[in-house]
């Protein structure tokens, strides 16, 4: 067979396993899927076209297919990630893993809207300094929470709180709702952005953020609108608990959680969504990225 008579073979092929996308029958289309897989790159291109298709099964199927033929690449990208020691390393990682389920995304793209929102904070912030020149870290988290969680809509995603999307930053910033972390992490990247100390605190069963600067510490909860209490309030709390000062101070989960640990989590709430949903290749793709991190 010429090589002319082999791809045209192939895009026979392609066009025939296209028609059978949205079949409901589990069993076929788990051979489509192989038979997708194994054209490697050829598919990838081929199915860029069904991304966007107005039927959702085709969708999420072309999606999850060229997923699975992306994953070498994403695998290599991840590993120069956690090797480059950059200090866009989370926003890098949080963009990664979102392409693992929405391959066909510009993460510049996402990257440029997290510096547009950023640049209408900060003009907010320049405008509440001229107004009150003794603005306090307190005050700016203000500013950042009303602009957030009331101009922009962000709120935690408590009616389908096991949904992947949760965790993908695109679709975060997209539909304006998510997780804990995911919520944290947004704000913790548009707070960098702004040059202020936020930090994630990564707490078992939760996820929140520290701001911590040389006069001031609150916690902030972008999972619950942003709620902000103090340390000392936080200190009060737990003295009501049983813990005396020094105790609350060195708790460990109180402590700045690291990017790698914070882009683990992320990986492994994804990991148990997966699994919820029986979804075993998805699993067993994050997990081996996971191992990537040693």
């Amino acid at each position: 067979m010429t090589t002319e008579e082999s791809t045209i073979h192939e895009t026979k092929e392609l066009d025939f396993l296209a028609k059978l996308l949205d079949d409901e029958d589990e069993n076929i289309y788990s051979n489509v899927r192989e038979r997708f897989i194994s054209h490697g790159k050829n598919t990838a291109d081929f199915l860029r076209k069904f991304l966007n298709d107005e039927n959702f099964l085709i969708k999420k199927r072309a999606n999850e297919i060229l997923s699975a033929v992306n994953y070498d690449y994403t695998e290599k990208e991840l590993v120069r990630i956690i090797n480059s020691e950059s200090r866009n390393f989370l926003e890098d990682a949080m963009l990664l893993i979102a392409s693992t389920g929405y391959p066909a995304i510009d993460r510049n793209e996402y990257s440029k809207k997290l510096d547009e929102m950023a640049s209408e904070l900060n003009a907010a912030i320049a405008s509440g300094l001229n107004a009150n020149p003794g603005l306090s870290g307190r005050d700016k988290l203000s500013i950042i929470n009303k602009y957030f969680f009331e101009e922009q809509g962000f709120k935690g995603n408590t009616e389908n709180y096991y949904d992947a999307d949760n965790s993908y930053l695109n679709r975060v910033i997209e539909r304006k709702t998510g997780i804990q972390i995911s919520l944290s992490v947004l704000y913790m990247l548009i707070a960098r952005r702004l040059n202020l100390p936020v930090y994630g605190i990564n707490l078992p069963g939760h996820f929140i953020l520290k701001y911590s600067d040389s006069t001031e510490e609150f916690f902030i909860d972008p999972y619950n609108g942003g709620v902000i209490i103090s340390m000392k309030e936080a200190a009060e709390f737990a003295g009501k608990a049983g813990l005396k000062a020094g105790e609350f101070e060195n708790i460990q989960y109180l402590k700045n959680a690291g990017e790698k640990e914070i882009i683990l989590r992320v990986m492994r709430n994804l990991d148990e969504v997966f699994r919820k949903e029986n979804d075993s290749a998805k699993s067993t793709q994050i997990e081996m990225l996971m191992k990537k991190f040693g």
